[in-house]
């Protein structure tokens, strides 16, 4: 009774609706295949671009990725170049500081020695001026002493008592 019921009420629906079976059978077809056209010429391509949109944002980012990773390598790298530079540039300059010092030391090593030969060679030029002069004094010395015994003794002296005169007189100088 129950079927009975559910099949009277649905032919009243049916027919209160205006449902019938060939329509309704055309309008499904229909219906698929716009379906199946929105499916396979809209969703479709939309979709391979979404996915393809989806994949390139992948790429992007693992590209940012290794971008990001390659970077701080750089950085890192560029830093140990930096201390690299830095210590040799340290060691350089304490290089060239140990070769101005000696150079400096070797300098002064040289004008120490260089004033030392000059100072000798001073000392040996007044010594020997100072030779020079004693003598030319002694010459002089017993040249007057000549001229005052002429005079003393009222006799031209010859050139032997001047000889005379002067050794003995040369003789008694310091």
């Amino acid at each position: 009774m129950k079927t009975l019921i559910i099949a009277t009420s649905l032919s009243e629906m049916v027919d209160q609706f205006g449902l019938h079976t060939e329509a309704f059978i055309a309008h499904f077809i229909a219906f698929a295949i716009l379906a199946a056209v929105v499916v396979y010429f809209g969703i479709k391509p939309v979709m391979r671009q979404l996915e393809e949109r989806r994949r390139r944002i992948e790429e992007g980012e693992a590209m940012h990725a290794r971008s990001e990773k390659e970077l701080a390598e750089v950085r890192e790298r560029s830093a140990g170049i930096v201390n690299e530079a830095r210590d040799q540039a340290k060691d350089e300059l304490e290089h060239a500081r140990q070769l101005s010092e000696k150079l400096r030391a070797e300098r002064a090593a040289k004008a120490e020695n260089d004033a030392q030969a000059i100072l000798q060679n001073a000392r040996q030029q007044a010594e020997i001026d100072t030779r020079r002069q004693e003598e030319v004094l002694r010459k002089e010395f017993a040249h007057l002493l000549a001229q005052a015994t002429q005079k003393v003794t009222g006799k031209v002296l010859t050139e032997e008592d001047h000889r005379a005169i002067n050794a003995e007189a040369i003789n008694h100088l310091p």
